[in-house]
């Protein structure tokens, strides 16, 4: 069986999951050379003592010996890495990215004429928030690849074989489909976290919450900027996700002040069965 090699992959962002992934290459051999960038001179010097790169830049004008190129940067930071990329970037380089917000950019890079546009691949590992740079963070996990319909097919079967050398299992969904997956399981509980912590703030005794409380709040210590730009990024599916939610409170609230037993308990059977199907 032929050994997998990605020739030289760069890395734009090196942070926990730009790490993370530095160092699962250079663990597994799959990448000639692993080139990191950053702005920030201590990332640098972090991700070459952690392992996670052979050598390191400030800019992205080193990008011409990339084949394959990660974008592991905030949302707000992937159309411009993707525009400056695109200057420096070898013609037949495969580009592929981590953010949690997808139509966005796929829709963006099918209308702005990079060089690069159609070996774009949308990605988005779904992990939690690692406490640190961990080469075994994505095993098994799903890792999700949104591909338009002009995406190149080789560039697809590179970023896939890419993300299974990670240990992660991929799952091809459409920009769309991720992007309302996203609002319902990520962003729109967030927000609600804040919203419950808003709620008892005011509160005398909050020694009495119980451990549901403290885990359905726990997201509200989210950070405030990068949670505001995924809302906003997002906001299409976040808004319909918000309109489906306030149409079941509202007939919740309906149940409740009418004293409808009947009501209730339909509600909180189909909770319990919902939560059920999702290993809750």
């Amino acid at each position: 069986m032929r050994r997998l090699n990605f020739g030289t992959i760069g890395i734009v962002g090196l942070g926990k999951i730009g790490c993370s992934i530095g160092q699962r290459l250079r663990q597994v051999g799959v990448a000639k050379t692993v080139l990191g960038f950053d702005q920030d001179e201590s990332a640098l010097r972090k991700a070459l003592a952690r392992g996670a790169v052979d050598e390191t830049h400030v800019t992205l004008n080193h990008l011409a010996d990339a084949d394959m190129l990660i974008l592991a940067v905030p949302p707000t930071s992937v159309l411009p890495c993707l525009i400056e990329a695109d200057i420096f970037c070898k013609l037949n380089c495969v580009v592929t990215d981590t953010s949690s917000v997808k139509g966005q950019v796929v829709n963006w890079t099918e209308k702005y004429p990079l060089r690069f546009g159609l070996r774009f691949v949308g990605g988005h590992p779904m992990v939690d928030k690692p406490s640190r740079a961990n080469a075994d963070l994505f095993d098994k996990k799903p890792w999700v690849l949104t591909p338009s319909e002009g995406t190149d097919s080789s560039a697809l079967h590179n970023v896939t074989a890419l993300v299974t050398s990670l240990g992660a299992r991929p799952l091809i969904l459409s920009p769309e489909e991720h992007d309302r997956h996203a609002a319902i399981l990520s962003h729109l509980p967030t927000a609600l976290a804040g919203a419950l912590a808003q709620l008892g703030n005011n509160l005398v005794y909050p020694e009495m919450a119980d451990p549901t409380w403290k885990a359905l709040t726990r997201a509200a210590h989210a950070e405030p900027s990068l949670w505001a730009s995924l809302l906003r990024n997002n906001r299409d599916e976040v808004v319909s996700a918000l309109e489906d939610l306030e149409f079941t409170l509202r007939q919740l609230r309906k149940a409740i002040q009418a004293d409808q037993h009947e009501e209730l308990m339909e509600f909180l059977e189909t909770s319990r069965k919902a939560g059920s199907a999702w290993g809750a």
